[in-house]
């Protein structure tokens, strides 16, 4: 099963995300640093998938980082380091098995490889995380990423440690993903390998269904992250913070 665990959303200072979405309604929390790539987070969750947003404070780690093929350091590279949303990962719990199906469908796959970071009261956090892709291919895929411990274990040691939260703004969910592709086949391509369902299908646009969320995917000259659709919210409203377009959504 593939799931959305996380979308990356690059900003300045992390830090002041907890205040700046605690205005809009949302529960943000510092989380810590990661010193092999030299960025740092701060983090809003949605049951067990979150907003990463995250920041640079060792620019010489990152351009070390950012050599290493399909991974989000070089993405945030190509884009000349531009803020806002830049990949997703996708949680799965198979993930040596995932690298090798990903290689037999003749993808470059870099990894499983295991990291940790350190949160703010001590604690180590660790994953796998698994990159791939063609170097001739335009389309990002996203990344794969497997945690340590359950679900389960997971989502009661976040509440327990007050990482998840209720939003103010009320019982959010992450509903939709919207993506701009120069070629509706990337979608075709993410259903097949990540089995999720096409839901909608037309000339302009497809959608697709996966465990926790949908991904739309609309036909435009340029491939990013056009928007973050979360739902369940008390009102109405599109807020834009540093590049990153949310709609919330009853």
């Amino acid at each position: 099963m593939y799931l959305l665990d996380h979308i990356v959303h690059f900003v300045k200072e992390p830090k002041t995300m907890v205040e700046k979405t605690k205005e809009i309604g949302l529960h943000t929390v510092e989380g810590g640093k990661h010193e092999m790539w030299g960025t740092y987070n701060s983090l809003s969750y949605f049951g067990l998938s979150y907003i990463e947003f995250i920041g640079v404070f060792d620019e010489t780690l990152l351009e070390k980082s950012a050599e290493i093929p399909y991974t989000l350091h070089e993405s945030y590279k190509k884009r000349n380091k531009k803020n806002g949303f830049t990949r997703i990962a996708i949680r799965t719990t198979t993930i040596e098995e995932d690298a090798k199906k990903l290689r037999d469908a003749g993808y470059e796959v870099i990894g499983p490889d295991s990291f940790s970071r350190i949160r703010p009261d001590g604690s180590v956090l660790t994953w796998k995380l698994l990159h791939f892709g063609k170097k001739e291919l335009p389309f990002e895929f996203p990344f794969l990423i497997q945690w340590e411990g359950s679900d389960e274990e997971r989502y009661n040691d976040l509440v327990n440690n007050g990482t998840i939260q209720k939003h103010p703004l009320g019982d959010l969910t992450i509903d939709e993903i919207s993506f701009s592709v120069t070629d509706l086949q990337w979608a075709k391509e993410w259903a097949s390998l990540f089995e999720h369902e096409i839901v909608e299908s037309t000339d302009s646009y497809i959608k697709l269904k996966a465990p926790n969320c949908h991904f739309k995917f609309n036909l435009e000259q340029k491939y990013e992250i056009v928007e973050v659709k979360i739902s369940g919210s008390k009102e109405e409203k599109h807020v834009t913070l540093e590049d990153g377009n949310y709609l919330f959504v009853r």
